[in-house]
């Protein structure tokens, strides 16, 4: 099962198959460039799940999703961040990045031309992971938007065992990240400290912090959590 501490939470009330299948039906509606590459049912605690990966036809896999039966009509839906470029990634996407993204392919042919291919590496790298957690941001937030799912605020030790009554109001705003925000969203989800973003992004450290805060306001907790300063 994926971690529920380490991951966006949703719940929506419906049965877990059913409501697996409204997820895949919606993302191929929406997002034709999506493609379902894996569905699996687990047993788990006694629990039958269902995990599903997406992957984008150029970005490779930017969501995935469990699917957890609470009640007979209520399921919870864990959604991690997109996985991190793995090396083999690299060759992959080259040609792919440098047809569609216009300014990191410069970048990318000048450290070829320099024969640098440490940075060569590196630059594909952002690059790649800066488009799966757009996708994956885009994707959440027209998830709300369509009203389909409802965030789950309750203790993620606690969400299988004990459902709280969920209040929220959905946020009918149509914002989406910039790819700029997103990347900052990325590392910070995946523990880096605002000095490393600061560092990884070649901004201040009160800059990432103040966007840290904007972005916390305008898309919530779940998607933005606090933590303590290193």
């Amino acid at each position: 099962m994926i971690d529920p501490s380490n991951c966006v939470r949703y719940i929506v009330s419906e049965e877990s198959e059913p409501a697996a299948q409204k997820l895949i039906s919606w993302l191929s509606d929406s997002y034709p460039e999506i493609t379902l590459i894996y569905q699996e049912s687990l047993v788990d605690r006694g629990q039958v799940t269902t995990q599903l990966t997406f992957v984008h036809r150029y970005w490779g896999p930017v969501i995935k999703m469990e699917t957890i039966p609470i009640e007979s009509t209520q399921t919870l839906i864990l959604v991690p961040s997109p996985p991190d470029p793995e090396d083999e990634d690299m060759s992959r996407y080259e040609d792919r990045i440098v047809e569609h993204l216009p300014a990191s392919s410069v970048s990318i042919r000048l450290a070829r031309m320099d024969g640098n291919d440490t940075r060569v590496m590196m630059l594909i790298r952002t690059a790649l992971r800066e488009r799966r957690h757009h996708c994956w941001m885009q994707i959440q937030s027209e998830l709300l938007r369509s009203s389909m799912l409802k965030t789950y605020e309750g203790n993620p030790e606690e969400l299988i065992r004990n459902i709280p009554n969920i209040n929220r109001d959905i946020d009918q705003g149509d914002t989406v990240p910039s790819q700029d925000e997103s990347l900052v969203l990325d590392l910070w989800m995946k523990g880096y400290t605002a000095k490393q973003i600061a560092l990884q992004t070649g901004r201040t450290e009160k800059t990432i912090l103040n966007r840290l805060t904007l972005l916390r306001k305008t898309y919530g907790e779940q998607l933005v959590p606090r933590r303590r300063m290193a």
